[in-house]
């Protein structure tokens, strides 16, 4: 029964990756992020689908976990959260005191520090209009700054490739340059030598 449930799931999201990627950045993030950009370059997602659903599916993600700080007691939102993202907490609850915009902002390129920083952002009530405008253009950037690194080194893969088929081809005539140049020196000096 079990391989029966696998396929079907499998089949199901096999021909629909895009709600695959909704449900996988919503609960786990950049770490569904970066392969489903790794198929776009393969051309088996559009990436501005893939960046679409990031963006929507963090927003959302990210607005749970505002709403737990914001409408749950310190202490029970403290409860919700626990182990190693309740260290976080704690250690973001001072600069967050001082810098809640910028450090929610950064808190997208710190690993295991988003979460924290949502909840955080509810806790202090930051106003919200202010915490979705930082929020995204946090997700955006980071969205961004991923696709553009993952285009780069794709880019740079492509060159590399290139270049690499054209040392073939040099070292290739390189080979043979060097060959006729043995014949024929080759040929010379044994014309010399026999005389």
């Amino acid at each position: 029964m079990f391989s029966g449930a696998k396929e079907i799931t499998i089949a199901l999201f096999g021909s629909h990756p895009y709600a695959l990627l909704f449900v996988g950045m919503f609960f786990a993030g950049e770490t569904v992020l970066l392969p489903a950009i790794y198929f776009a370059l393969r051309g088996d997602l559009h990436l501005s689908y893939v960046i679409a659903i990031a963006l929507a599916a963090t927003v959302a993600s990210d607005f749970v976990w505002y709403f737990i700080g914001s409408h749950m007691k310190n202490r029970f939102a403290r409860r919700v959260v626990s182990g190693r993202l309740e260290k976080s907490l704690e250690k973001l609850d001072i600069a967050f005191t001082k810098r809640g915009a910028l450090v929610l902002y950064l808190s997208k390129f710190v690993y295991g520090t988003r979460t924290a920083a949502q909840v955080l952002s509810g806790l202090h009530q930051m106003q919200l209009r202010k915490y979705v405008v930082v929020n995204f253009l946090g997700i955006f950037s980071l969205v961004s700054l991923i696709s553009l690194i993952a285009y780069s080194i794709d880019a740079t893969i492509e060159r590399l490739t290139d270049i690499a088929h054209a040392l073939e081809v040099a070292f290739l005539v390189f080979v043979c340059i060097v060959v006729l140049l043995h014949l024929v020196f080759g040929k010379y000096l044994k014309d010399i030598w026999s005389r």
